[in-house]
This record gives C-alpha cells, structure tokens and sequence, in this order.
C-alpha cells in the first residue's frame, strides 16, 4: 500500500516539478564553475598577482554604497557591487578590468535564475516550496522503488534504441539505477539549498536544538578613529589576528555605522560570519566573533559552504557535479518513461 502511494505522489511530483528541477540543477551545476568560466569570457581576469587588502582599501574608499569582496586565491581581484547591483572588477593597481551590469550576460541570467528564478522575494519563496516538494518527490521515489532483494542486477541497464518498443525498460532502469547510485549528493545538494531558502528558519531551529556555547576570549575594543577602509583593515587585523577580512558594507546603516565580515582560520563559510562594526568616522564599537554562537548557528552557517563546494576539497565538487547532472537526467528519464508509457496506452 505505501509503495503504490508513493508511487502516484513521485509520479504526479516528477512530472510538476520537473523544468524546474531540470534548469535549476542545470544551472546550479554549471555555477560550480563560476570562476572559471568568468575568467574564459573575460580573460583580463586572469590576473597572476592577488590584490592586497591596502590595495582593495583604496578601491572601496571610492564607493559609498553596495558591498564588496576582498581578493583571495580562487578570486584574484577586487570585486565591488555598487547600488544598482553592476559589479566592477579591479587589479591591484585600482585599474578598472571590467563592469558587468546586472543581467548583461549569461552569467548573471543563470546565477539570478538559480537564486530566485529572476521574481526577487517571490522567487525566494518558490523556490522554498519547490525545494520541499522535490525532497517529498525524491524520498516518495526511494520507498517506491528502493529494491527488496538486493543484487547487481539492481543497477543493470539494458540498452535498446529509442524506436524499440524495449526502450521504455531502459528508461526505467536508468532512473532507478542512477536514483539508488547517487542518492548522496542528490540528497545533499536538494537539502542544503532548500535551508538556504529558508536560512533564518533553520538558524533559529538549529540555535534552539544545539544551544551549546564555547566562549572565547574578548579583547578589549580599542579607542582609535578609522577614518576609512584601511584604517579599518589595520584595526581589524590587530583585535583579531587570526580571522581574514572578507566582505565590506560599503553603505553605512541607519546608525552611520560601517561594517565587515571576516573569516577565521577554521571556518568553512567562504564570506565568513564574523562581524566586526565601527562608527562612521571612528572607532571599533561592536564585535561579534561567530566562535560565541551556539553549536547549532554555527552548524547551519556550514550548509552554504557544503553547497557551493567551498569545503571538501576536488572529490566533494565531483560528487556535487555528478549530483547536479543525475538531477538533470532523472526528470529526463522520468518524464519520457511517462510519455512512453502513456504512448503505449494509447
């Protein structure tokens, strides 16, 4: 009885929500490689010598609005995005590379696609639902058609053309061996970027299930003015010698106050979650080291991280990829055994 009835709800599922999965795994895959592929269609991106944070000091004093990235290994440049959401790419030398407007190439039509489907807050909202939907889909899959007797058989395909009236078994067996195989990284990758839509709901869940606190150590917020982004650096740099600056609000907030990010040693989170928080034209006035949240906040700042595979090294990407293509061909395979199916019924 379970296993016809999700069999039906995988069924009717797959076949709603399989163009979104299609290009939003299509696209989320090719992201992976987001570098890359900027560097292969800009090529004055292709810098050899990474920026220092004085340099990227200088560039962002020229901005009072957006926020920005400091260099690091795997982005050699400076990367700004101003108010209007166009991101200026700088060398160490503060010579302008390139500007990109929002949605002035293929890129940025897949990365706004992939993060809200182009709809903003309506997007967001979507694609939460979606992500719960496919998770349903998927686990209503694995109790359909999870094998009872296990054997190498289980993962054989049998080949036929697609004129032959055998093709529809091997659609069928593609979808299921393929489902099983990689089941992982599908899993992951369908979980981590449903909470990241619904970050602050799993924040505070995790928060509350795992509320363990190591606390460390605090020095005392030192009294010197910085008057701009180096000064800031500097001071940075001496209160916590150990975390990297890696990301800057350039606009003040309501209170006039300039903030950054930064990263600590141990830290998966690329952007890092510390925040450290000085007066317009003054002094430090607030530390948060993400090392004093609980367990459960820090674990849920890890789910972005695993996501984008900025943590686990070549073989975590691989799995990532071969996750992201498997969630490209089951709605593939999926659909086209349906329509066979019916064909034949018909």
């Amino acid at each position: 009885m379970w296993r016809h009835w999700c069999g039906r709800v995988h069924k009717w599922l797959g076949l709603t929500l399989s163009l979104w999965v299609v290009l939003v795994s299509l696209t989320g895959t090719i992201l992976l490689y987001k570098t890359e592929l900027l560097q292969l269609q800009y090529p004055q991106l292709r810098l050899n010598e990474i920026p220092s944070t004085a340099e990227a000091a200088q560039i962002f004093d020229r901005f009072n609005a957006g926020y920005a990235y400091l260099p690091r290994a795997d982005k050699p440049w400076v990367e700004v995005v101003d108010g209007e959401g166009t991101t200026h790419y700088f060398d160490g030398a503060g010579t302008e590379l390139l500007v990109r407007p929002l949605l002035d190439d293929w890129i940025s039509w897949f990365v706004e696609f992939h993060h809200h489907l182009l709809l903003h807050d309506f997007g967001k909202d979507l694609m939460g639902i979606f992500g719960l939907l496919s998770l349903l889909l998927v686990i209503a899959g694995v109790v359909r058609w999870w094998p009872r007797n296990w054997s190498w058989r289980v993962f054989s395909v049998r080949w036929h053309g697609v004129r032959s009236r055998q093709f529809r078994a091997t659609l069928w067996q593609l979808h299921r061996s393929i489902g099983i195989l990689t089941i992982v990284p599908v899993l992951a990758l369908l979980i981590t970027g449903t909470a990241i839509m619904y970050a602050a709901a799993v924040n505070s869940g995790l928060d509350q299930l795992l509320p363990y606190k190591t606390v460390q150590p605090q020095p005392q917020l030192p009294e010197q003015n910085a008057d701009n982004w180096q000064q800031r650096f500097v001071i940075a740099e001496q209160f916590w010698p150990a975390q990297r600056p890696r990301l800057v609000y350039l606009q003040p907030n309501a209170d006039g106050a300039y903030r950054l990010r930064l990263q600590h040693s141990d830290e998966w989170h690329p952007n890092g979650r510390s925040y450290l928080t000085f007066a317009g034209n003054g002094p430090l006035i607030q530390a948060d080291d993400v090392r004093n949240k609980s367990l459960g906040y820090q674990l849920s700042q890890m789910i972005y991280p695993l996501h984008v595979a900025a943590v686990g090294g070549l073989v975590w990407l691989i799995l990532l990829v071969i996750g992201g293509v498997v969630l490209v061909l089951l709605p593939v395979t999926g659909v086209w055994f349906w329509y066979k199916r019916r064909e034949r019924e018909h």
